[in-house]
């Protein structure tokens, strides 16, 4: 089953609830991790290749949806929601290898005091929309590295689905009320 949604090349309803699923189990890690931490070692540093793993399989993913898309014939809403779910997927992923990193490395990795994942999963939301408030903050070479590859990866994202969820509204034939251009 998980061979045929990512050896069929399109978009459809099957692709959403792979997404959906993979968000629930990044986000199920995250909680797990932020309770459960795993001691430094052959074991957490397994979870973080793991998450590392996990994150090549969310780019592969966003690749294979920029791909896909400007050919499906399914809906928009459907578009928004499988852009909307990759893009989550991403964000939990990283808070998951971010909280990872601070249970590996200890506080040196992040300002602040005891972090948990949810603060992790805020630090990654304002690294990946590139806000970045400062209340949270790498500190360490690793955790730095991190967080560049995701505010690349935020922006560099968020720039081509933003570009083809218009180019696909610009194909369906939208029009604006009230503007005489359509008309012509």
């Amino acid at each position: 089953m998980i061979r045929k949604l990512f050896m069929k090349r399109e978009f459809n309803r099957k692709k959403l609830w792979l997404y959906f699923i993979l968000n629930i189990v990044a986000l199920a890690l995250l909680i797990l991790n932020s309770f459960i931490k795993v001691p430094p070692g052959f074991w957490g540093t397994s979870l973080l290749i793991f998450f590392l793993l996990l994150l090549g399989l969310c780019l592969f993913l966003l690749a294979e949806f920029v791909i896909l898309i400007p050919k499906t014939k399914e809906s928009l809403p459907s578009i928004f929601i499988g852009s909307a779910l990759v893009i989550f997927l991403m964000i939990i992923t990283y808070a998951d290898i971010y909280l990872q990193i601070y249970h590996l490395k200890g506080g040196q990795t992040f300002s602040g005091t005891y972090l948990t994942g949810e603060d992790f999963l805020y630090y990654s939301i304002t690294t990946f929309t590139t806000t970045g408030y400062g209340d949270v903050s790498s500190s360490h070479i690793v955790s730095n590295a991190v967080a560049s590859l995701e505010m690349i990866t935020g922006f560099m994202s968020n720039t081509l689905l933003m570009g083809i969820l218009t180019a696909r509204l610009l194909n369906k034939g939208i029009t604006v009320k009230g503007d005489d251009r359509s008309k012509e």
